[in-house]
């Protein structure tokens, strides 16, 4: 019984010891570079830690994170709530010294280019992201010559040739869903599910063009050319396995798939990869779907380009294949979920620019129909500029790690060159980057979408002399920069675009005032809960249903 006693006492004794000699260690490392330290007992990506902060997220918000102290940067979402404040402080370097690993945040867009154009030197601290390995391994945990096969492989679902489908079904879902919020309201007047709808609707887009299943926003089925209804059962059930899955994400990354009674979606991806697979056994083209495109990559290959004999590429996996599938489902669905979601809220709170958009849809939209992608997107530079600016300031993304690995690299931050040693985490510091006011102006804490649109004729004041700003590198990288940057880019912006012109070609919102409130007032108040966000996987608002929303029909301008 003693010696359980001095075992009970003399472990953890051991284990601040220890992690107190790692702590002093890295912090003789950080202090060799010459840079500004920030010294802290806990490490941020600690699962532990982690999972304290999801467990008692709602107290944490009240603890005194000192904008001097460690306190403040151990914290999920910190440079959400940060920005740029420890960058102006400090610099736009400086270190996090932890007892795991240094981590070294940049702020200098020369330095971030720089990060981003040398992969084999900055790479992806991939123990990071194999939580994201739950059916097999996919594109986000590949490294090396491994990575370039399978982004090869994986790159035809993203071609621009998805851009129609995307385009036609965000206009359909997001004109279902204009519909149920003008006839769903509550006792206020209004409704309180944006962040729900936001959900459903990029679901039903990303399960569309990637597996060819159409549904209706709300729960009444379609109707086919001869009035009969179009119901399909397996189909169905494959929507809500998905929705479940990333309803509970956080949850399916923990534990294995097998501590779950619900087949979340593998028998039915399996299925369809079956029949892909057999169509294209007998000599047909396949669906050209996600896993048409996945099951072609994975019979066929391609001449590697990293030897001179030009040796065949291995083609993807089963396991690959279904790995990729969720990657895409989890990254295509969440993030452009809750881009709407905020882009939503943003412009409900902002009506000035919801004239400013209405004004570019009237303008090129002026007969009842609504022309095809190829005709109309290049068109809508400011519904565009509407998500720049969303992500700018609200990227569902807290950051884009890199890490050095197992070599010391240089990196030049203005002119000078630091020798960054093994085991460094290389943080370009995202939030810090979309807020500097040398980049952004003074005025770069503020969503505002018209610094998006210059004109190619500054004396003009017509729409065909817009052009989108193009920032400088390394100041705005929402979907990553450089070889390694994400597929899905296109897909998200069509998808955006198309649920801004169904929208607000016709319609306006504005919030629904609270007793005693004005409408000023309410709009204010729908600001503060859009800011009032953390980081949980990814940036989400912690009381989007506060905010009451109410969607009208335009008056028509006879002049």
């Amino acid at each position: 019984m003693a010696t359980l006693v001095y075992v009970l006492i003399l472990l953890p004794i051991g284990w601040l010891l220890y992690n107190g000699y790692c702590l002093f260690r890295n912090f003789i490392k950080a202090s060799a570079l010459g840079l500004p330290c920030i010294v802290s007992p806990i490490t941020p990506d600690n699962p532990l830690w982690i999972a304290f902060q999801t467990a008692f997220g709602a107290k944490l918000r009240y603890f005194p994170f000192d904008a001097t102290s460690f306190t403040r940067h151990i914290r999920l979402g910190w440079e959400f709530h940060d920005r740029c404040q420890t960058h102006a402080r400090l610099g736009d370097a400086w270190i996090l010294v932890t007892p795991a690993r240094n981590w070294l945040y940049v702020a200098d867009n020369k330095a971030i280019t720089e990060i981003f154009s040398r992969n084999r030197d900055f790479k992806r601290p991939v123990w990071m992201l194999e939580i994201l390995n739950v059916f097999g391994p996919s594109i986000s945990t590949a490294v090396g010559q491994d990575w370039q096969r399978q982004r090869k492989l994986t790159a035809t679902p993203f071609n621009e040739q998805k851009s129609p489908l995307v385009w036609n079904e965000a206009l359909d879902q997001a004109r279902d869903m204009l519909n149920s919020w003008l006839s769903s309201t509550d006792n206020s007047g209004g409704f309180t599910t944006t962040p729900d709808d936001t959900r459903t609707l990029a679901l039903h887009v990303l399960a569309y063009v990637a597996f060819q299943r159409s549904y209706p926003f709300q729960s009444v089925p379609k109707t086919g050319n001869s009035g009969t209804v179009v119901k399909d059962a397996s189909s169905l059930t494959y929507r809500d396995s998905l929705a479940i899955i990333l309803a509970n994400v956080f949850m399916v990354m923990i534990f294995p798939l097998s501590a779950f009674s619900l087949p979340f979606g593998r028998s039915y991806m399996m299925k369809q990869l079956r029949d892909e697979q057999q169509l294209m056994k007998s000599g047909q083209p396949g669906t050209g779907t996600l896993v048409s495109n996945l099951v072609r990559a994975s019979s066929e290959t391609l001449p590697s380009e990293s030897t001179n004999g030009g040796s065949a590429m291995k083609p993807l996996t089963e396991s690959e294949i279904l790995g990729n599938i969720f990657v895409f489902n989890f990254a295509g669905h969440d993030t452009t979920a809750i881009s709407l979601a905020y882009g939503v809220l943003l412009i409900t709170a902002n009506p000035a620019v919801q004239d400013w958009i209405h004004e570019e849809l009237q303008y090129y939209l002026r007969d009842d129909s609504i022309s095809s992608y190829n005709e109309v997107f290049p068109k809508l530079k400011r519904c565009l500029a509407v998500l720049f600016e969303t992500l700018r300031l609200y990227n569902p993304l807290p950051g884009v790690p890199k890490y050095t690995g197992e070599q010391p690299t240089h990196l030049d931050v203005h002119g000078k060159t630091y020798i960054i040693p093994p085991d460094t985490l290389v943080i370009p510091n995202l939030q810090a980057a979309h807020t500097d006011p040398r980049h952004w102006g003074s005025d770069s804490r503020t969503w505002r979408p018209q610094r998006w649109i210059l004109r190619s004729n500054p004396g003009s004041v017509k729409l065909e002399d817009e052009e989108v700003f193009k920032p400088a590198k390394g100041t705005y990288f929402p979907w990553a920069e450089g070889t390694q940057n994400c597929p899905g880019r296109k897909f998200a912006q069509v998808e955006f675009v198309a649920v801004m012109v169904a929208l607000l070609r016709d319609h306006l919102s504005e919030p629904v005032p609270r007793d005693g409130e004005s409408l000023d007032d309410a709009r204010g108040r729908t600001l503060a809960v859009v800011n009032d966000s953390n980081v949980e996987l990814l940036l989400q608002m912690r009381n989007p249903r506060d905010i009451v929303v109410r969607w009208r029909k335009r008056k028509m301008n006879l002049s």
